[in-house]
């Protein structure tokens, strides 16, 4: 979509299409809600918009129509501003127009250079085109390597290669071989050096070895070498699962456990007021958009919906539930998550511990840091102060700030204060402004150096800014 810049499936648009026709609506953007463009002009302009915000795929875009024109020149610039900003498409078209020279003169070693960018990108047609030349250089292992990428991403004409190399004897089972003219393959070489930690057996064709499903650190070829070698395997497994958790446990979240809005892409505040949730759709919105949305639908006069899936909006704690329990019929866990505090409110501690705990399962951060508390005031559930930690390490790997601090707080009361300080400045990563406090408080005992509290402030301060 030129006013957006973002692909919609043939079934969206279809659907789109048809709930206007039946309606009688206005031409409309399926995901935006943007006017339709109606005439070239009117596309140029929209795609125009779109590159002075910086929009690679507009950039892309708009360098095929300048192509499609017979310029260039101006096809080149614009692939060129959209490849710096990573696009895949951009990338794989730079590669012809080095290939042709078309644009620009013709450069071998700059067309590769795109076309692995682009295959980097995930641009399964990129990569297919570099096993193309990988095998016309005689790198048959990079090249099938190549096409079992692709194939992976579900391009056709890969498999179809890889079906050719498989009758020329290029590929065999799962592994590459090379031809007889060439070294031999690389592909294997760790297969066959794999045994079994018990009775020393190597991987052939007809014995699969399985690893050790704790620490990944050794194979075994059958249960019974596996329980044979449990004493021998068993303190180096823990020790190895503890460092395991613990490298999971301090590595810095992408983004919190709500993520973006939605429809701006923003990322979601944790601080002040809290996001709007829609019941009908389990989404958490913004207050910016959910304050747009409520003044378009005053200024033309329309019913409230959601700002996300256009459903609308209930108007009674019947329908407000009615809402929550379709949603956990599709095992939704923001949605059992949110009936768990209704419960926790009616003074149902057991059903909200029931509810928290399903939608745990299903991975949701917020319940997680329920069932902390949970555990911590035995409230549906007896006390129990290690699942409470074990909640809240969960919780903290999907990036709840509030469980992060919390955690930061018992590391500090049982004197561990470098896994303090690390829990932290994670969660001042993510914009948790008590965090910052507690670090503030560190720097002035002298637990946390200068450099050190001067870098969770920026990346405070940028967190927070992010978000606006």
């Amino acid at each position: 979509m030129s006013c957006c810049s973002k692909w919609i499936c043939d079934g969206c648009d279809h659907a789109n299409g048809v709930r206007q026709r039946r309606e009688n609506l206005q031409a409309t953007c399926p995901f935006c809600r943007h006017r339709v463009p109606s005439t070239d002009k009117e596309l140029e302009v929209n795609q125009m918009k779109r590159i002075a915000a910086n929009d690679p795929v507009a950039m892309t875009q708009l360098g095929f129509t300048r192509e499609n024109e017979g310029d260039y020149d101006s096809a080149f610039g614009l692939w060129t501003k959209a490849a710096e900003l990573g696009d895949a498409i951009a990338h794989w078209s730079l590669s012809i127009a080095y290939a042709k020279g078309e644009g620009v003169e013709a450069d071998q070693a700059k067309k590769i250079y795109h076309l692995e960018e682009a295959a980097i990108a995930g641009h399964p047609q990129s990569r297919h085109n570099l096993g193309y030349y990988e095998m016309r250089s005689e790198r048959y292992d990079r090249g099938v390597k190549h096409w079992i990428i692709a194939v992976n991403l579900g391009y056709d004409e890969a498999m179809q290669m890889l079906k050719e190399c498989y009758k020329a004897g290029v590929v065999h089972g799962q592994e590459v071989v090379s031809k007889e003219d060439t070294n031999k393959t690389e592909v294997a070489e760790p297969a066959a050096d794999m045994c079994c930690a018990s009775c020393g057996i190597a991987q052939v064709d007809d014995i699969k070895l399985k690893k050790c499903d704790a620490c990944d650190l050794v194979h075994y070829c059958s249960d019974e070498c596996k329980q044979g070698h449990r004493s021998q395997h068993e303190q180096l497994c823990k020790e190895r699962v503890a460092e395991l958790r613990e490298e999971l446990l301090f590595r810095q979240p992408e983004s919190t456990h709500l993520g973006d809005c939605p429809i701006c892409f923003l990322p979601l505040p944790i601080n002040g007021e809290k996001p709007m949730l829609s019941t009908c759709c389990s989404k958490w919105i913004c207050d910016g958009c959910d304050y747009a949305n409520i003044l378009r639908q005053l200024r033309e006069n329309l019913q409230a919906t959601c700002p996300f899936c256009r459903h609308r909006v209930p108007t009674t704690h019947k329908e407000l539930e009615a809402n929550a329990m379709k949603r956990i019929a599709a095992n939704d866990p923001v949605a059992m998550a949110q009936l768990g505090f209704t419960r926790e409110n009616e003074g149902d501690y057991v059903r909200a511990f029931e509810y928290w705990t399903n939608a745990a399962q299903l991975g949701n951060a917020d319940a997680h840091y329920n069932l902390s508390i949970a555990y911590a005031k035995g409230e549906g559930v007896e006390a129990d102060q290690t699942k409470e930690i074990y909640h809240l390490e969960e919780a903290a790997i999907a990036g709840h700030p509030q469980s992060r601090n919390n955690l930061g707080c018992c590391e500090w009361e049982n004197e561990r204060y470098d896994w303090a300080v690390k829990h932290w400045i994670i969660a001042a990563n993510l914009g948790y402004d008590e965090a910052i406090q507690a670090l503030k408080e560190c720097y002035k005992a002298g637990v946390v150096s200068k450099e050190e509290f001067a870098a969770a402030l920026r990346a405070h301060q940028a967190a927070v800014d992010a978000t606006k």
